[in-house]
């Protein structure tokens, strides 16, 4: 189920190299297979790492929850010693699995390093009952949770805690759910009675939406800057290269979102992305692998452009690309065979003109880029 893949992230951004653009966007067809272990009432995923090993927790028949280890086709139960529940929750590329578990008593939930077979406790000193490790990097930086009220940052020993900008009087409420290799970390924090999903990159701290708009959760983040997550615990998303175009934080744009199947968990650095269905009669995760990936250069939406407009795009699949189409207001007017255009397009001029970008392999698996232009 879990391979790997035979592209890559990089082989398509190699192809749009260019000093100067208005806007790169991403579009990627997933292909999706359940996550299930054997013999469990429900499955969840937490965790995926680069070699596309599966970390997460199932319910037994007895409705007891056990972490689990899901490597190269097969299922490995992960739990702690004398724990009554174990929940592997991510995972590094070297792989190291972080997660909680549970005992009877005070303080009992306690997070965990689980490397080379052998587990470690993770409880930081500030927490009163518990705490929770989310994520794990290839340098040993783990973060997560105390109390299920403040973030923490485990680096080199020494516990932080960390908080995230709240609207004042709100009650302390951060989690801090990912990180990436290169520090970036990702959660949510509640403002105003609403979860505000976030991701951080050193001292700057961005937001997925506005304040007060539907409760979002940032789950997951990769090297390259995608994230993951969902929003009101229904409905996944994913966001590519979110810090790819930032200049200011003055007037920032919130990053275009690509819906899923459901709420996602984690994504690796191939874009492949793990989540759960969370649904009734489908209590399983998913797997969700790249089939068709799509990156346009052009024009910023929602800009002025004056027409023929230069369009370059570049696509690469688990199949070969047959066509690249360019269509406005649902009529096709230009094709190129194969993976790559690079054009001076004729556009009709209007306001409020839809552009669209089709990739199409040899099968028919197609992916849209689509933006909206006033063409001159």
């Amino acid at each position: 189920m879990a391979t790997k893949l035979s592209f890559s992230v990089a082989a398509i951004l190699c192809t749009l190299l260019t000093t100067a653009f208005s806007q790169i966007y991403t579009s990627v067809k997933f292909q999706y297979a359940t996550v299930a272990y054997p013999g469990a009432v429900s499955t969840i995923a937490n965790g995926i790492n680069d070699d596309n090993v599966i970390v997460g927790s199932y319910f037994d028949r007895n409705f007891s929850v056990h972490g689990f280890v899901y490597r190269d086709g097969k299922y490995a139960r992960l739990d702690f010693p004398g724990s009554t529940e174990t929940e592997a929750l991510g995972i590094s590329n070297t792989g190291d699995v972080v997660g909680v578990y549970q005992t009877s008593g005070p303080l009992n939930f306690h997070g965990f390093l689980w490397h080379e077979h052998h587990f470690t406790t993770l409880d930081d000193p500030a927490a009163q009952f518990g705490t929770r490790a989310f994520g794990i990097s290839n340098n040993g930086t783990v973060v997560g949770s105390i109390d299920d009220s403040q973030g923490f940052i485990l680096k080199d020993g020494t516990f932080r805690t960390f908080n995230a900008p709240q609207r004042l009087g709100d009650a302390l409420q951060t989690q801090l759910n990912g990180i990436n290799n290169s520090g970036w970390m990702v959660g949510q924090v509640l403002t105003g009675g609403h979860w505000r999903g976030f991701w951080r990159n050193g001292d700057d701290l961005d937001f997925l939406e506005p304040r007060f708009a539907n409760d979002n959760e940032v789950t997951g983040i990769n090297a390259g800057g995608d994230i993951v997550g969902c929003h009101d615990a229904a409905s996944g998303f994913v966001a590519f290269r979110v810090e790819l175009t930032e200049h200011s934080e003055t007037g920032e744009s919130f990053p275009h979102q690509q819906p899923l199947v459901s709420c996602a968990s984690a994504i690796n650095d191939f874009r492949v992305v793990v989540g759960n269905y969370f649904r009734v009669g489908q209590p399983n995760a998913f797997l969700a692998v790249p089939q068709l990936i799509l990156n346009v250069i052009g024009p910023k939406n929602h800009s002025s452009v004056t027409s023929p407009v230069h369009l370059r795009a570049a696509a690469i699949g688990l199949s070969p690309i047959w066509q690249m189409q360019v269509w406005t207001n649902a009529r096709k007017i230009f094709v190129v065979k194969g993976h790559k255009l690079n054009a001076d397009v004729q556009l009709p001029k209007g306001t409020n003109e839809r552009l669209v970008v089709r990739a199409v392999d040899i099968r028919g698996a197609s992916t849209t880029v689509a933006v909206v232009l006033t063409i001159n």
